[in-house]
């Protein structure tokens, strides 16, 4: 079994972009693996294409510790765009091994650890923008059964918050947490935005640390 073919597709999902990869076997089994790296996806997409298809196509996929450990070797630059590349191209191998194993990855790979694995709901905010808007989003994927909501109410709010970016942010939280009730987690994302003294500072603020 061979790899014969390399695609990129390239999914937007409202509030950010995700890169897939899909590689096909001359026996036609297709493994799929993921290489998102936020708002860098089309330069993960070049080196997939440029540099890692040269790479792939033409070797067998149960090689994959020599074709993944010659990637890493060859990109000896290193940083997490390449690495994203060939982390992506792995996971499609990955795939394609349990296809063709008839077997799901987990076993391959040392097999099962726990029988569930919790989860929370992130990226589910896209496009809003009102604390109406967010909490209709929240209330509409709570009810699909997750237990935490992640988000990120600061916009684009960098160090220190104005009164007016502070307000519209509990607004956010307070509407979020009206719709979907002390039951569900809220995971709220500072993403680096705050300095140490606004994180702390909001870690204590009565409405966060309520729902701990």
């Amino acid at each position: 079994m061979k790899i014969k073919r390399l695609e990129t597709f390239l999914a937007n999902a409202g509030l950010r972009n995700y890169l897939f990869i899909r590689l096909t076997t001359d026996t036609g089994l297709t493994g799929i693996g993921e290489a998102s790296l936020e708002w860098q996806e089309r330069a993960v997409e070049v080196l997939v294409e440029e540099w890692v298809a040269a790479r792939i196509i033409g070797r067998d996929p149960f090689d994959i510790e020599d074709v993944v450990g010659g990637m890493v070797r060859d990109q000896y630059q290193g940083g997490a765009t390449v690495m994203t590349a060939i982390s992506g191209a792995e996971l499609a191998l990955w795939d394609l091994i349990g296809k063709a194993c008839g077997q799901p990855v987990y076993r391959l790979v040392g097999g099962r650890a726990r029988t569930k694995v919790e989860t929370y709901a992130n990226g589910w905010y896209g496009g809003c923008r009102t604390p109406a808007e967010f909490a209709a989003r929240a209330k509409a994927v709570a009810a699909r059964g997750y237990r935490a909501l992640k988000f990120d109410p600061f916009a684009t709010a960098w160090k220190t918050l104005s009164l007016e970016q502070e307000e519209a942010a509990l607004a956010v939280i307070a509407a979020i947490a009206d719709a979907v009730g002390p039951s569900i987690g809220l995971m709220i994302e500072f993403h680096g935005r705050l300095g140490a003294g606004e994180a702390i500072r909001w870690r204590r603020r009565p409405l966060i640390s309520s729902r701990r």
